[in-house]
């Protein structure tokens, strides 16, 4: 079986009861026409193998929250305002004082080069495109170096603390050598989360993928089988992280430093005392912990914590541009998208990326006239309505 292309699955409710236009040819859909996230990631998922597709989208456990990071932004519902004079728009802010030309940010995705030869690069120039911040993964298949050649862009780094510093020290001056602008540290791992379709699926990476940035700090990983890398990653991590690593790492960069996982409402505040700049709320996408909170309801539960003292980043479950509307609404500063993102890479690489791009900004550009927003900073809670029992 090739990497790249497998036979098309029959459509079923399974994908979301999607109805296909009938003028797309199944294996290589014209870009133009596809006006809609899930068709997307209808053809990523008949494009690709199954082993990678169940990496890129599947979760922990039985996969509640994976499926509550999307539906949860559902059943918040919009009460608009209207006669408001929406005729000039503006998108535009800024996220830790970088300049975008809208309210998104990708996420940081390892193994890209799975979803297509281009991987992170093809990710990169797209982000360029849209004026927009790529947060880059430590296991990304493209060097810090090489993806920063093919943007203007200052991207973020995604950190992992590993259980040998002297690696994470080393990444973090690769890095800020580079030129990236913020390190995004991921605090939701200290072990792998159950993932058991993944398990059942497992995912074996090319022999000819290298996981260049931990071979630069130092990581000997060329005896490392492709079979066992996965493993391998895994007993890097260190579950013995703490409050106390925050301060060692501010104190090894004057970067800014981003938490990625923030979940509950204490840990914030302990954040907002440490001086930390940013932080993401996330339950990274559903692979950890299942039964969390989604993130757009842990955002809810955050209202007014950061006011004035720290960035919030919403990542998980932003199909739509009405979703990233939502999440400014509650406060966020910002989204982070993911697994679009990949969607796009795998059915048309760069173009793919810049196409899904696209869909998002107009459909919050859109969300925003209409419910009678001309900049972001107009918008607010009373725009939003929950049903009864809502967090």
């Amino acid at each position: 079986m090739p990497l790249y292309g497998r036979p098309m699955r029959k459509l079923t409710r399974s994908h979301m009861q999607l109805k296909v236009n009938q003028t797309f040819s199944p294996n290589n859909p014209s870009l133009d026409s596809i006006l809609d996230i899930r068709e997307f990631e209808y053809y990523a998922q008949n494009k690709l193998p199954e082993s990678i597709t169940t990496f890129f989208s599947r979760g922990a456990g039985h996969e509640v929250t994976l499926k509550e990071n999307v539906s949860a932004f559902d059943r918040i519902k919009l009460l608009p305002r209207v006669l408001r004079n929406v005729a000039k728009r503006s998108l535009l802010t800024t996220v830790l004082n970088q300049p975008v030309d809208f309210p998104l940010l990708v996420s940081p995705m390892a193994f890209q080069r799975l979803a297509h030869p281009e991987g992170e690069v093809a990710v990169a120039k797209a982000a360029q495109a849209h004026n927009i911040i790529m947060a880059v993964s430590t296991l990304s298949t493209y060097s810090l170096e090489e993806i920063t050649a093919n943007t203007k862009i200052p991207p973020w780094f995604q950190l992992y603390i590993y259980k040998d510093r002297e690696i994470t020290k080393n990444l973090v001056q690769l890095a800020e050598a580079s030129g990236y602008q913020g390190i995004v540290l991921t605090v939701d791992t200290p072990i792998y989360g159950k993932r058991i379709k993944e398990l059942r699926t497992p995912l074996t990476l090319p022999p000819e993928f290298e996981i260049k940035n931990l071979i630069a700090a130092g990581l000997p990983l060329k005896d490392v089988s492709s079979s066992k890398l996965a493993g391998y990653l895994a007993s890097l991590l260190d579950p013995s992280l703490s409050w106390n690593d925050i301060t060692w790492l501010q104190s090894l960069t004057p970067l800014p430093i981003i938490l990625k996982g923030i979940m509950n409402p204490k840990d914030m505040q302990i954040a907002i005392a440490n001086s930390v700049e940013a932080v993401i709320i996330s339950n990274h996408g559903g692979r950890q912990l299942d039964t969390t909170l989604s993130s757009i309801e842990v955002l809810k539960l955050m209202k007014g914590l950061g006011d004035g003292k720290i960035e919030i980043i919403l990542d998980g479950g932003i199909r739509k541009g009405i979703d990233i509307l939502k999440a400014l609404a509650l406060g966020a500063r910002a989204v982070m998208v993911g697994r679009p993102i990949l969607w796009g890479l795998a059915v048309g690489g760069e173009e793919g990326v810049k196409r899904v791009l696209t869909i998002l900004k107009a459909e919050l550009d859109l969300a925003m006239a209409l419910c009678g927003y001309s900049s972001l900073h107009q918008i607010n809670e009373e725009v939003l309505h929950f049903p009864d029992k809502y967090p």
